[in-house]
């Protein structure tokens, strides 16, 4: 008997191949997120987590070069609390305004990581 899709699969935890392992660890850091596995085991791969929220990143194998066929996604309680974070760490970011729809308005921050993805930080509907 087949399970009911939302009891089987209980979160997201995707990996992303970065081309620099201690800055990209670096910049998760200056945003605030923490590690939650870092082991001899793995000694390539970093976990970042928090209640909501698991990730990993890796180092990449030679020509896997990816950033460009993903957008990294985060939602925040508060787009200026997240611009704040990134004006204390040194973090360039683009603000972007979004109103798809009557009564939808939304703020996100676009954010270029080390390795090259595209980071987006996509605060509630205004």
């Amino acid at each position: 008997m087949a399970q009911d899709a939302s009891k089987l699969f209980t979160r997201l935890a995707p990996v992303l191949n970065v081309r620099d392992l201690a800055a990209e660890r670096a910049f998760y850091e200056k945003l605030g997120l923490p590690v939650i596995y870092e082991g001899s085991e793995y000694p390539d791969f970093i976990a970042f987590g928090t209640d909501s929220l698991h990730f990993g990143i890796q180092a990449a194998p030679a020509g896997n070069d990816p950033p460009s066929v993903l957008t990294w996604q985060i939602g925040v309680a508060d787009v200026d609390d997240a611009m704040e974070r990134c004006r204390s760490a040194g973090i360039s970011y683009e603000l972007e305004r979004n109103n798809p729809a009557p009564g939808w308005a939304y703020r996100r921050l676009l954010i270029r990581t080390p390795s090259g993805y595209r980071l987006a930080l996509e605060g509630p509907a205004e």
